[in-house]
């Protein structure tokens, strides 16, 4: 049966010369001029893959291609990005929001059939389909890093998404008791292996499921040598796990390591957590620039604001999107209490009580995550 392809363009002269490419090669081919139109024909037209031009009027390429990856049942669709921006950094910032190749206008007929006759094939192996990665890293320690990961993990879990939480942390970790886990083996027996000899195997036999779903990799139990691991740790840990689950949930220890450099190269997206005070802002800029001097920037990132006090907050999310040049993605406020009450029980707070406001602001948060909201303003 022939392979279905939905061409995806504004531009009715760039749809009729893809679409005569892909027929002349015996593909059947559905098109649509817009983003919204491509979301609606998805379900009917049931394609094999997705050609996305990028700049479209009224909903880009990026966001068109965020929501394909936040429906579980086209979140594994491949997806090509034919784009006029061909520069490096739309590049990236295309592979980011989920694309799995990206091609500059204008393409070679012969390059750009190639490509999609690979993402065809690879396809048809699901462990070879990356899935997406989410990276948080605190701006300094304290400021609820790990429970906000744990929630974001936990709210995709109950979406019906397969989530992997990695704590590479070189410490004891909070993840476990955060989710009243006591795993038997952890991140710590992977780092006597050579990195490059590390499994899939190696690492599933060393995830532990909690009732959520969320299957978490912990931290080490006891010390280990850590300051010697670099990003060869985070190449051989993220992106098996990555061809296996649709998200992977990268817990980060708040340095500027190699580790962490290698690890947020991985991810789809990096969210810097901060409390709206001065020091952790000044962190949290600081964070922000080391980002964008190992090239994650733009879309690439955003600012999580946790609220931990129950003073007024300072500062408004606006003065503090324009003071650290970062978007906003997501704001809680106070939750000590029910923060408190979801460790002891071993709930992720946005679980176990979903109408709290903070669960609510989680709730939120995903959804900008995973492309199906937008940032604050």
């Amino acid at each position: 049966m022939p392979r279905r392809i939905l061409i995806v363009d504004d531009d009715p002269h760039a749809l009729r010369l893809v679409s005569y490419a892909f027929e002349a090669e015996g593909y059947q081919v559905a098109v649509a001029s817009s983003g919204a139109e491509a979301l609606a024909r998805l379900a009917s037209e049931r394609p094999d893959l997705v050609v996305l031009d990028v700049m479209m009027p009224d909903m880009s390429g990026l966001e068109v291609c965020q929501r394909i990856r936040a429906n579980p049942a086209t979140a594994r669709l491949p997806i090509l990005m034919l784009s006029a921006r061909g520069l490096v950094a739309d590049r990236v910032t295309g592979l980011r929001s989920g694309a799995d190749d990206y091609l500059a206008k204008p393409a070679d007929t012969s390059e750009l059939l190639a490509r999609a006759e690979a993402l065809l094939a690879r396809a048809a192996y699901p462990s070879a389909r990356a899935g997406r990665v989410l990276a948080f890293l605190g701006a300094k320690g304290g400021v609820g890093t790990t429970t906000v990961a744990v929630n974001v993990a936990a709210l995709l879990a109950a979406e019906g998404y397969s989530v992997a939480f990695v704590e590479l942390r070189p410490g004891y970790g909070s993840a476990r008791a955060l989710l009243k886990l006591d795993p038997e083996t952890d991140l710590g027996e992977l780092l006597v292996k050579v990195p490059q000899e590390i499994t899939l195997r190696d690492i599933e036999s060393r995830l532990v499921r909690h009732a959520s779903g969320v299957r978490l990799l912990a931290a080490p139990r006891v010390a280990a040598s850590w300051n010697a691991i670099g990003p060869e740790l985070a190449d051989a840990l993220v992106p098996p796990l990555a061809g296996t689950y649709n998200y992977v949930v990268l817990d980060l220890n708040p340095s500027w390591s190699a580790l962490n450099r290698g690890a947020v190269n991985h991810a789809h997206f990096t969210a810097v957590v901060s409390e709206p005070e001065p020091i952790s802002l000044q962190c949290a800029r600081a964070t922000l620039d080391s980002l964008r001097a190992w090239g994650i920037m733009g879309d690439l990132t955003g600012l999580v604001v946790v609220n931990r006090g129950t003073m007024a907050v300072p500062v408004t999310m606006p003065q503090i999107r324009s003071a650290l040049s970062a978007e906003v993605v997501g704001a809680l406020p106070p939750a000590g209490d029910a923060c408190s009450q979801a460790a002891r029980e071993g709930v992720p707070l946005a679980l176990l009580q979903p109408e709290h406001l903070a669960s609510v602001a989680l709730r939120e948060l995903t959804r900008v995550l995973t492309g199906t909201g937008r940032p604050l303003r």
